[in-house]
């Protein structure tokens, strides 16, 4: 239900509103990277004529760390890496819902193949459930994944922590922001109904079990 992203920015900077008139890090137009930023810095309080993106691709955290930009969206890996180096957390994706991955398969997949999908999914719903309880047995994995050390892994899991969906649905809100960003990245009139988008028939199969 939310992002790991991390706004962060460098020593010199300690608040939001010193942002203004500066260009800031970003990925790439219409990327889920820059659509958080704008929506964190709309929040916030900034207005999209107070501030530029800088678009970096993944070399955000390069551009932060040289001095190229002085605030950049960078994931909670880097964050956890660069806050040891006295770089600032300004603000967190995790501050509003927002669909932030998923399991995903055409209709012919769910038409053809639903049995797979079926214990794809429950497995999902599984892993999700440890993830959430369970800290002491993903901060290793967590380690060994990122190449990190406990403490910066202790970072990420608890940048993340209460974003998960133990459902397996992103809730009412994430549906309607999502619906909503995507609606202005791409002109459309209307908003996209949730039907239109998500099929939640294998979980509700699940469900009555």
């Amino acid at each position: 239900n939310r992002s790991d992203l991390v706004l962060l920015a460098s020593k010199e900077i300690t608040k939001i509103e010193q942002l203004r008139g500066k260009a800031l890090g970003g990925y790439t137009a219409q990327a889920s990277v820059n659509v958080i930023l704008e929506e964190l810095l709309r929040i916030k309080g900034l207005r999209p004529e107070e501030y530029s993106i800088l678009n970096v691709g993944t070399a955000r955290a390069a551009s932060l760390i040289s001095g190229n930009v002085p605030a950049a969206v960078v994931t909670g890996v880097e964050a956890a890496r660069l806050v040891k180096l006295g770089f600032h957390v300004l603000a967190r994706a995790s501050e509003f819902d927002l669909p932030s991955g998923g399991l995903g398969t055409g209709v012919a997949g769910l038409q053809n193949k639903r049995d797979v999908l079926r214990a794809a999914v429950h497995a999902c719903l599984d892993g999700l459930r440890i993830a959430a309880t369970q800290k002491e047995k993903v901060l290793p994995i967590y380690m060994k994944q990122f190449a990190l050390t406990q403490d910066e892994a202790g970072f990420v899991y608890d940048n993340v922590r209460g974003s998960w969906a133990l459902d397996g649905r992103p809730t009412a809100d994430a549906q309607k922001l999502d619906a909503e960003l995507t609606r202005r990245n791409m002109g459309l009139k209307e908003p996209a109904k949730p039907e239109q988008i998500y099929d939640f028939s294998l979980l509700d199969e699940l469900a009555k079990k």
